[in-house]
């Protein structure tokens, strides 16, 4: 009889490990897709820097009095985009990278610098805000514009960005404006 308890035993740590290994190689997969930031947690496009032209780039407006700090995209796939330590100020622009081959994709909320996001020990959420736009594939790289985010305002968001805010992107943020506009045109 001990026999089969250490057999079983033995069986049960076996499945342990392989649960392990198998929940690890899932999150390390999410960023092996090469160069294009396919991480949960990708770092903004700054300013000024250098954008490849293979690259899809989420465009994440602010139209709100609030500085937003955190953005959440949920898609199709496992995990969820987190664009965290960001400083998205009132009348300004974000710029986040994600693999081309992304589907149903969406902003789910965000949190402002004056109301934090945390989660409580009992795994209930609080200061996240809900977005919830309409879900966009990106099936090839360029600019995809996201949503205008109202924070603070009972007009949450607007996914069509209007003729001041696209000509303020084009000259604010020259790297952004070579990508090719693929669910907008510079015309809006």
């Amino acid at each position: 009889m001990a026999a089969t308890d250490g057999t079983r035993g033995e069986f049960l740590s076996m499945r342990g490990w392989v649960f392990v290994v198998v929940a690890a190689c899932a999150l390390a997969g999410c960023n092996t897709t090469g160069d294009v930031a396919s991480t949960m947690y990708p770092d903004a496009v700054r300013a000024g820097s250098a954008v490849k032209g293979d690259a899809a780039i989420l465009v994440v407006g602010n139209g709100g009095s609030e500085t937003i700090n955190y953005l959440q995209f949920v898609h199709s796939g496992f995990p969820a985009i987190n664009a965290r330590g960001i400083s998205l100020a009132p009348d300004g622009f974000v710029a986040i990278p994600v693999a081309v081959g992304t589907t149903g994709l969406e902003l789910q909320n965000y949190t402002t610098t004056g109301r934090p996001g945390t989660y409580l020990p009992n795994g209930v959420s609080m200061g996240f805000v809900p977005v919830r736009t309409p879900k966009i594939d990106i099936p090839s790289p360029g600019l995809y514009y996201v949503a205008t985010v109202f924070p603070g305002q009972s007009r949450n968001f607007e996914t069509r960005p209007t003729a001041v805010q696209l000509a303020k992107l084009r000259k604010e943020r020259p790297e952004l404006a070579g990508l090719k506009p693929v669910n907008f045109g510079w015309s809006n």
